[in-house]
C-alpha cells in the first residue's frame, strides 16, 4: 500500500506553549502508523512573519517558504494541532494557512484542539469555516483536549497515554480514509479532468 504524507501543522508561537505536548504526541502516534509519513511544522521555525504578500505573489521566496510550499503541495492531508485563543485559533496558524492556497485544495484536515473546559472546540468551529475558504475538507472526526496544561506536558499525556493514543488513532483512521479516497480524484486523470 502506498504511504500517505500527512504533515502536522502546529498553531502557535506564543509562550507558554501548553499544547506543544499534544502536537509532539500526535506526531509520535502518527509516525507509528505503517502507511503514513509525517512531519511537524511549527510556525516558530517557519518564521513567515505577518502576511504581506502570498507565496505565489512573491518574486523570490525565502528558502523556508519554498520548502513549506513544496511539502504542503505533496501532502495527501493534514493534521492541525492548535490551542484556542479567545474563542478562535491563533493568528500564527491563520498566517500559515493564508500564505498558501492551491496546496490545501481538496485535501482533508484533521483537527486536534486544546484549551479550557471545552478543549478548544470553538477553535475547531472557526477552522472549519476557514478550511472551506481554501477549498479543503475538515473531516468529521476531531479531538479536543480540555485543560491542556493539566492533561499534557511537553512530552505528551501526563496520564492515560493509552486512552489518548486510541482517541488519536480514531481521528487518524478517518483522516487516512479521506486522504486515500481523495488522492485519485485530485490526480490529472481523476474525475472532472
Amino acid at each position: 500500500m502506498d504511504r500517505l504524507y500527512l504533515p502536522i501543522l502546529y498553531g502557535t508561537v506564543r509562550e507558554p506553549r501548553h499544547s506543544i505536548g499534544v502536537a509532539r504526541f500526535a506526531l509520535e502516534v502518527l509516525r507509528a502508523r505503517p502507511a503514513v509519513e509525517t512531519r511537524l511544522f511549527d510556525p516558530r521555525d517557519l518564521r513567515l512573519g505577518d502576511l504581506v504578500t502570498r507565496e505565489w505573489e512573491m518574486e523570490t521566496r525565502p528558502p523556508v517558504l519554498e520548502e513549506f510550499v513544496r511539502e504542503m503541495g505533496r501532502a495527501d492531508g493534514f493534521v492541525i494541532v492548535t490551542p484556542e485563543y479567545n474563542h478562535s485559533y491563533p493568528g500564527a496558524l491563520k498566517n500559515m494557512i493564508d500564505h498558501l492556497y492551491d496546496e490545501w485544495n481538496r485535501k482533508p484536515f484533521a483537527l486536534v484542539t486544546a484549551g479550557g473546559v471545552v478543549g478548544g472546540a470553538r477553535a475547531a468551529i472557526a477552522l472549519r469555516e476557514v478550511l472551506v475558504g481554501v477549498e479543503a475538507i475538515a473531516i468529521p472526526a476531531q479531538l479536543s483536549v480540555p485543560t491542556v496544561q493539566e492533561t499534557f506536558d511537553e512530552d505528551g499525556p501526563r496520564t492515560q497515554r493509552e486512552v489518548w493514543t486510541r482517541r488519536l488513532h480514531r481521528v487518524f483512521d478517518e483522516l487516512e480514509w479521506y486522504a486515500r479516497a481523495l488522492r485519485p480524484a485530485r490526480s490529472p486523470s481523476g474525475p472532472g479532468a
